[in-house]
């Protein structure tokens, strides 16, 4: 009996959606009405417009006895109202030295690491972030290498 009445209700739910709706019926000569029109939050394939790109450098080239080398990523977004586009830069292995071939090691820091872009509406936005080295205890220390290390990039939507 159960499966009888989903059945039915299956049927009726169906029929009901091809039922179209009109919001007016002009029915003499020099009649009006009004309807609707409005937009839609998601795109032609049905995904959410509303989103962001960050484009960040592949690599970046710290000169040697350089204690401040600032680096530059951007941000293009198109959001809901109040919403913001929030990147975080830092140290993927979160110990914030880069090392060479040797397992020589250069430590660092990052200043600038956040960036929040305050409008729903953001066009190519420069952010520039900085890879600190002091050089007393950083280069100064440090066999002339070439060090690396690699940094994550997290971006998020965030309340503006």
């Amino acid at each position: 009996m159960k499966k009888i009445l989903a059945v039915a209700l299956s049927l009726v739910m169906l029929l009901a959606v091809s039922v179209p709706a009109f919001a007016v019926d002009i029915a003499k000569d020099g009649g009006t009405g009004e309807a609707l029109v409005k937009t839609s939050t998601q795109n032609e394939d049905g995904e959410e417009a509303a989103g962001f790109t960050v484009s960040i450098p592949a690599e970046n080239i710290i000169p040697w006895d350089s204690t401040e080398t600032d680096f530059t990523y951007h941000i293009t977004s198109q959001l809901a109202p109040a919403k913001a586009v929030s990147v975080e830069v830092k140290d993927a292995d979160e110990v914030n030295q880069m090392t060479d071939v040797n397992g020589l090691t250069l430590p660092y820091w990052i200043t600038n690491a956040t960036a929040t872009m305050t409008g729903p509406i953001v066009t190519d936005q420069a952010c520039i972030f900085t890879i600190n080295v002091d050089s007393t205890d950083g280069w100064d220390k440090a066999p002339v290498s070439e060090y690396s290390d690699t940094l994550l990039f997290t971006a998020s939507i965030v309340d503006a």
